[in-house]
């Protein structure tokens, strides 16, 4: 694994590589996209998205949706790189919907010899103190993943993802119904990435739990810096059939939500989990 800071990554990303990432989304690597015209009663919110496996495309048209029924403005970029304090200033609301890894380089056969990690510590900061004065982080799917590569963004997002099946059905149970997160919301069943995650937390805060109940469990080396790094070898481990599917927790003034479903469109409009989602964005942002 290469170094995040490797010399001469940023220049080949500013140039051909992150102009590859957006991709269909125009010439510029940045798309900002507003629902509604911005205003000052009205809080803004800020979206990361698009990586290797989650096209940045697909995850504005399941956001879009979300916003435009929530009739709130929403900014999306793909310009992992000018993640700062600077960036997030404007915003009341940020949302990450990528993972940890680039290919500068491009990618081996698929796998991850030449992946690169993208965030720094200074960028993990930035959440960090962006929450803590007192607005929201709504963690995705993927998302889950960045914390292995930094220590400060997993403090504020609260847990790391460790591995995951292919795509097929499971059931997402509300463990917490009394959140206002969760208020409202019946359990579910979707199609989708059963991610297996650790919350770092107080487990009361956990919200959602998945289960095959189909009985298939997932078998896998574990990924989580703090046994071995996010690359470690060696047995793999039966996680069994249930996994943390979501969170909700206070820090500083603000407040943090992950939750672990998101591979496909379907997923992401599933009517329960839709649900929870404008929920999620009203309690993160503190509105009625």
């Amino acid at each position: 694994m290469k170094s995040p800071t490797q010399i001469g990554r940023r220049d080949v990303l500013r140039s051909a590589g992150a102009a590859a990432l957006a991709g269909a989304v125009g010439t510029s690597a940045r798309s900002t996209v507003s629902q509604t015209t911005p205003s000052p009663s009205r809080p803004r919110t800020l979206a990361l998205v698009g990586d290797y496996a989650h096209n940045c495309d697909a995850i504005r048209v399941s956001l879009d949706r979300l916003f435009k029924d929530l009739d709130l403005p929403i900014d999306y970029t793909t310009n992992y790189y000018d993640l700062s304090k600077g960036l997030l200033e404007p915003y009341q609301l940020f949302i990450c919907f990528r993972d940890n890894y680039i290919f500068p380089n491009g990618r081996s056969q698929g796998g991850f010899a030449n992946a690169e990690y993208w965030i720094t510590e200074t960028q993990g900061q930035a959440v960090k103190d962006f929450v803590t004065a007192g607005n929201g982080f709504y963690s995705f799917h993927s998302n889950a993943f960045l914390s292995r590569s930094s220590t400060n963004y997993r403090d504020v997002q609260g847990g790391v993802g460790l591995n995951h099946p292919p795509l097929r059905p499971f059931k997402v149970r509300v463990v917490n119904k009394e959140h206002p997160v969760t208020r409202g919301v019946d359990d579910f069943m979707v199609t989708d990435e059963q991610h297996f995650t650790i919350y770092d937390k107080d487990p009361k805060n956990i919200l959602l739990h998945s289960e095959n109940l189909d009985g298939l469990t997932f078998e896998a080396v574990l990924r989580d810096p703090k046994e071995g790094g996010p690359e470690a070898s060696g047995p793999r481990q039966n996680l069994g059939t249930t996994a943390i599917s979501g969170w909700a927790h206070e820090y500083g003034q603000g407040r943090v939500v992950f939750t672990a479903m998101g591979h496909t469109i379907h997923a992401m409009w599933q009517p329960e989990y839709l649900k929870l989602q404008k929920n999620a964005v009203r309690w993160l942002l503190k509105i009625g």
